[in-house]
């Protein structure tokens, strides 16, 4: 079976976006090629230390497979996507360690082609975390006061970049991100709202979600062999902001648009 990367990376190259390209939820790598082949759908839930399933959505009838490395011979878990819905939940064979990357594949029956996501284990998911601190102090009377913390994790949750990106507007210039299972990643320069060219069109692109809202996007420009990356990092489900590999906001050009920090929402 000859698999096609419609990876899910492209955004913004962290030098420059005119070569520029993710970011994610743990991340992906897409097979289908853009013209004939189309890849199966495929989107994952949060997988933690505590999961003893993996479960989500893909393909209707695609087969689902799990592994811990890319060509491992053994699987963590298989089963098949529900024929009138898409979705599936296979049993884990094992737990999983924090912070180990996990892969699972989709493989559409009909066409033979699949789609993988490269997914990493989060701690076990708990409700909102409690801290308490005791601090005693003396006096005539022991008396004994009590603080306490509370953390909360964030509010939302992001499986794909799949759709349209708008960026906002930056010396005259704004972007479109198109992250597509059949056309790719595509990114466009505008200015004053009209077209100026097309950055990147067609490229294979994968996802790495460093944490489930930084992701590093990796994509391939049609015709080339070089890979480029960029970094995104969700502010909510609908918006992100474009980083570097410290997850700080970096201004960055766009073909020729002057440096600038871009923000993409969804369309």
């Amino acid at each position: 079976m000859k698999k096609f990367m419609v990876a899910m990376t492209g955004l913004v190259t962290l030098a420059t976006i005119g070569a520029v390209a993710p970011v994610s939820v743990a991340t992906p790598t897409v097979t289908a090629n853009a013209a004939t082949h189309v890849g199966p759908s495929l989107s994952v839930n949060a997988i933690y230390t505590s999961s003893n399933k993996v479960s989500g959505t893909a393909t209707k009838g695609s087969k689902i497979t799990v592994k811990a490395t890319k060509n491992a011979k053994k699987n963590l878990a298989s089963g098949t996507a529900s024929k009138k819905t898409g979705k599936y939940s296979i049993k884990l064979s094992k737990k999983l360690k924090k912070n180990a990357n996990v892969y699972v594949y989709a493989t559409n029956p009909k066409t033979k082609t699949s789609f993988y996501r490269i997914i990493r284990v989060q701690a076990a998911a708990t409700k909102a975390a409690t801290k308490t601190t005791t601090k005693t102090t003396t006096t005539k009377k022991a008396a004994t006061k009590t603080s306490t913390k509370k953390t909360t994790a964030a509010s939302f949750s992001v499986k794909t970049p799949t759709g349209t990106w708008k960026s906002n507007t930056a010396n005259k210039y704004s972007q479109k991100f198109v992250f597509s299972q059949k056309t790719g990643f595509n990114q466009t320069l505008y200015k004053n709202g009209k077209k100026v060219k097309t950055l990147v069109s067609y490229a294979k692109y994968s996802v790495n979600a460093k944490t489930p809202t930084f992701w590093k996007i990796t994509y391939t420009p049609k015709g080339s062999k070089t890979s480029k990356s960029f970094y995104m990092h969700f502010t909510s489900a609908k918006k992100f902001k474009i980083v570097n590999s410290k997850d700080k906001a970096v201004a960055v050009k766009a073909g020729v648009a002057p440096a600038a920090k871009w923000t993409f929402t969804k369309a």
